[in-house]
């Protein structure tokens, strides 16, 4: 069956399990990140999408199949619409769950207090980062909380602290190591699919920090949305619903109408050029440090 087409109707006994009304139609969809991306309003052969989420990503879209399998850069999956694909990098297993990891640190004592006052342990993290410059005073975050599976023996790491530096730098760091991982992973799927994107969407709960959205505007020197919704898959079940009902004649329609932007995030130069400088030296630490990994996991070598 193809995404939007009519799958059966809800029978009596489904309808008495679950409360949903008997006769209800029931349309086809696709898998979690195919759906996401459709509701995200991933259309566009010069878009990227990435999603922020346990397991952090980057996607495009097209209409060629190149291959089932990993690939040098990306899979290539069924998107969420009849005859194309979804184009998946590789990503960051624990991506986000690095973000609450670092939060749940201070305890719910402190949580509960801040809430209390009006505000979340979260807010204060970010109005801590937001002060702190791009770079973080040095500080990096590598991401590898839960390593590739093709490198076990990698871990997370924070490096190069000094006397200046305190939680906001931390957190800062984690965000700025997220957003320059995956600026790795998408460019090596940007140049095998021969794309220059133009813009970019992310998704997830991270898209609601202002913060990390203008530091992966930055790190990707593209205008970077959020959507009014960012959790997106519901609602690309919806689109499809929408399809399947005949609400709508197309995608596109249905895109352009159902898919909102909550707010466009435009490069910093003077940041972007920072970035630049810092991604180089990001990506070589992965080099440098593996044999310092290897030594101290030597069981979990791959």
């Amino acid at each position: 069956m193809l995404p939007s087409e009519l799958l059966g109707h809800i029978t009596a006994e489904a309808a008495s399990l679950t409360s949903l009304p008997a006769g209800l139609p029931v349309f086809a969809t696709a898998n979690d990140k195919a759906v996401e991306a459709l509701g995200a309003g991933l259309i566009k052969a010069d878009e990227l999408l990435v999603s922020l989420g346990t397991y952090t990503t980057s996607m495009m879209t097209g209409e060629k199949n190149y291959g089932t399998g990993l690939t040098d850069a990306f899979w290539s999956n069924m998107a969420d619409q009849p005859h194309r694909y979804l184009y998946e990098s590789g990503g960051i297993r624990r991506g986000m769950w690095t973000i609450s990891w670092f939060k749940n640190l201070f305890g719910p004592e402190l949580d509960e207090l801040l809430k209390s006052q009006g505000t979340s342990m979260l807010a204060r993290l970010n109005e801590e980062a937001a002060v702190v410059p791009a770079g973080s005073d040095g500080l990096v975050a590598l991401m590898d909380w839960l390593p590739p599976l093709d490198k076990k023996y990698r871990r997370g790491g924070l490096i190069g602290f000094d006397n200046r530096h305190g939680r906001g730098h931390i957190f800062r760091a984690i965000m700025e190591g997220l957003a320059l991982t995956m600026f790795n992973y998408s460019t090596h799927m940007i140049e095998q699919l021969k794309r220059q994107p133009s813009a970019m969407i992310v998704t997830g709960g991270g898209s609601n920090s202002d913060l990390f959205m203008q530091i992966l505007a930055d790190v990707y020197n593209i205008p970077t949305r959020r959507n009014v919704i960012n959790g997106a898959a519901s609602l690309g079940a919806a689109i499809n619903v929408a399809i399947g009902a005949n609400v709508y004649p197309d995608y596109d329609t249905a895109i352009e109408s159902m898919v909102r932007t909550d707010r466009t995030f435009q490069p910093d130069p003077t940041n972007v050029v920072h970035y630049q400088q810092i991604a180089v030296r990001y990506q070589q630490l992965y080099t440098d440090l593996d044999p310092v990994f290897k030594t101290a996991n030597p069981e979990n070598e791959a």
